[in-house]
C-alpha cells in the first residue's frame, strides 16, 4: 500500500464463492477505493500507460455489465452496483458499447493500446471502433461466424490461443478489466505479466475490478472502482479526451478507393477459395466479396470450417444473417438442425483494407457456386 492510500470499503456484501469454476474461493464481496486514493490509482495508471511500449488490455464480463449485459457467471449480480437496478439487454447483439469501451478504442488510435484480448462475445469493442485485426476474440464471438462462442467444455481456437501467447510474450503491461481471473488458459496472460514484473521485465500487471481476484497480490497496481469511472479518468490523465467517441455514436465502415462495387458487393485483396490475404499489388488474386441476400458463402475456419451456408437477411445495423441448414458434425458425422451465425458490418473495413494481412487471418467466409456441395464437390 502507497503511503497515504486508503484500503477500499466493502459496498456489497455476498458471501458466497464468486465463480463455482474458480479453484481459489474468494468471496463476491464487492469494494470500493476512496475518492482521492481512486485519483492517485489512476495518475500511476496513467504513468505506466505512458511508459509501456506494448500495452494489451484483457478484459472479462464486468467492462460489459454498464451496457446492460448480464454477468451470468457471477453470484453477486444481483447485488452488484455495477449491475443491480439497470435493464438487462436480452438480445446481446443489440448491446452499445460502454464509455470503458471507447476509451480503449481511443487509446489504440493514439498509440497508447497495443493489443486487446476479449473473453466476451458482444462486439462491443468494435462497435466502439476498435479494429478487428488488434482483437482476439478467444472465446468466441456473437459476429465471426468462423469463430462462434466457445462452450465451457469447449477447445479454444489454435491460432487465437498462439496469437495470446505471441503477445503474452511481448506485452511489457496488461491491463485486466473486469475479468475475475479465475481459471481460464487466457489467464496465464495476467500470470505472464506478473512473472515477468517480478523478475524486472515490465511494468506488470493492473488489476480493475470490484471484486478481489487470485491476482491481485502480485499484480502492480489494484484498483476497485467501476470500470467506465477508471477509464474515463484515464483518457483526462492521457489527454485523449478529444478522441473518444460520443455515448451514441455507431460504427459506420470506411472503405478504399473502389473497393464497392454495387450495394453489399466488394473487392477484396483475399484469395477467394481460402479466404487468406493476398499481396495488395497482386489484383488479379484478389476476389469478389458478394453478401447480398441468397449468396451462398463457405465458411474458412472455426469448428464449422467448410460449411456452406446462405445470406438470409441484412440487419438494421449493418449486420450479415447466415443460414447453414446441411452442416455435418465433425465427430459424429450426423447432420446438425439449421442454425445462423451472423458477421458484423466491421469486417466489410477489414476486408475491403486487407487487414487480415496484418493479424495473419483469414476472412470469415468466401463465396461459393450455386452447384457445389457442402464437402466442395460440384
Amino acid at each position: 500500500m502507497v503511503e497515504g492510500w486508503t484500503d477500499p470499503k466493502c459496498v456489497t456484501e455476498f458471501n458466497v464463492a464468486a465463480r463455482d469454476y474458480c479453484s481459489e474461493k474468494i468471496e463476491a464481496h464487492e469494494f470500493m477505493d476512496e475518492e482521492d486514493t481512486l485519483q492517485a490509482k489512476v495518475m500511476m495508471l496513467a504513468s505506466l500507460v505512458r511508459r509501456s511500449s506494448n500495452l494489451v488490455a484483457f478484459t472479462g464480463a464486468g467492462i460489459s455489465t454498464a451496457a446492460g449485459i448480464d454477468d451470468y457467471a457471477s453470484k453477486a449480480k444481483e447485488a452488484s452496483v455495477t449491475s443491480a437496478g439497470k435493464p438487462v439487454v436480452k438480445d446481446w447483439k443489440r448491446a452499445q458499447p460502454t464509455r470503458a469501451h471507447r476509451v480503449l478504442a481511443a487509446m489504440y488510435e493514439t498509440g497508447l493500446l497495443k493489443h486487446w484480448v476479449q473473453q466476451n462475445h458482444d462486439s462491443l469493442p468494435q462497435k466502439a471502433g476498435y479494429p478487428q485485426h488488434a482483437l482476439n476474440e478467444i472465446h468466441g464471438s456473437l459476429h465471426d461466424p468462423a469463430n462462434p462462442i466457445v462452450p465451457y467444455e469447449g477447445s479454444l481456437r489454435d491460432d487465437l490461443f498462439d496469437w495470446l501467447h505471441s503477445w503474452q510474450e511481448r506485452s511489457d503491461l496488461v491491463l485486466a478489466l473486469g475479468t475475475s481471473l479465475s481459471g481460464f488458459n487466457v489467464d496465464s496472460l495476467a500470470a505472464a505479466a506478473a512473472d515477468k514484473a517480478a523478475a524486472g521485465d515490465g511494468f506488470g500487471l493492473v488489476i480493475v475490478n470490484l471484486q478481489r481476484t487470485p491476482y491481485d497480490d502480485g499484480c502492480s497496481l489494484r484498483i476497485f472502482a467501476k470500470i467506465d469511472e477508471v477509464l474515463e479518468r484515464l483518457a483526462t490523465c492521457l489527454m485523449i479526451d478529444e478522441r473518444v467517441r460520443p455515448m451514441g455514436t455507431e460504427f459506420t465502415p470506411s472503405f478504399p478507393e473502389g473497393a464497392v462495387i454495387g450495394e453489399d458487393v466488394f473487392r477484396v485483396p483475399f484469395d477467394g477459395v481460402s479466404g487468406r490475404p493476398v499481396p495488395h499489388e497482386q489484383t488479379d488474386r484478389w476476389s469478389t466479396w458478394d453478401l447480398r441476400a441468397g449468396r451462398r458463402l463457405k465458411l474458412t475456419g472455426g469448428p464449422y470450417e467448410g460449411d456452406i451456408g446462405r445470406v438470409m437477411e441484412k440487419s438494421v445495423d449493418g449486420a450479415y444473417r447466415i443460414r447453414f441448414e446441411d452442416s455435418i458434425h465433425p465427430v459424429f458425422n450426423v447432420k446438425r438442425r439449421p442454425f445462423s451465425l451472423w458477421m458484423g458490418s466491421w469486417w466489410l473495413q477489414e476486408a475491403t483494407h486487407g487487414h487480415g494481412i496484418v493479424s495473419g487471418g483469414r476472412i470469415p467466409v468466401v463465396n461459393v457456386a450455386d452447384d457445389v456441395d457442402v464437402d466442395g464437390s460440384a
